[in-house]
């Protein structure tokens, strides 16, 4: 596998898994309370960050940005050949992640030197992935 497909499929992996931590307590509650309503509202909050990246990236389908994700394009790349700004996914993905870590620390999932640590790394770990440095 190439080091950039490998970078980018990292950083997509570290974004979930910030995501899922960071909200599985919560939604874990609802879920106990209202199965098919706490699953709604998970697959709403994904479905609207995956039509904001899929827009940003002037793309249409998760499948054409999992083949291209595949074929060993980067995000920029992929960017690129639809003609839309890398440096807009740089900074919607910093937002994303960003709000992710809010709400991590909001529920006290991680300390505030943890968050200010992570949040100090963050636009230059998403860029890095974006560019496929």
């Amino acid at each position: 596998m190439n080091r950039k497909r490998m970078l980018v499929i990292c950083t997509l992996l570290l974004a979930l898994s910030i995501g899922q931590s960071s909200t599985w307590g919560s939604r874990a509650n609802a879920a106990a309370l209202a199965p098919e309503r706490a699953l709604q509202v998970q697959d709403n909050e994904a479905s609207k960050d995956d039509d904001d990246l899929l827009r940003t990236l002037g793309i249409s389908s998760d499948e054409q940005l999992y083949d291209a994700l595949y074929n060993g394009q980067t995000l920029a790349d992929i960017a690129q050949a639809h003609n839309q700004d890398a440096q807009a996914i740089v900074d919607l993905q910093v937002a994303q992640l960003t709000e992710q870590l809010d709400q991590r620390l909001a529920n006290n999932s991680i300390t505030p030197e943890q968050y200010q640590a992570h949040k100090a790394e963050l636009t230059q770990v998403v860029a890095k992935s974006v560019f496929g440095l």
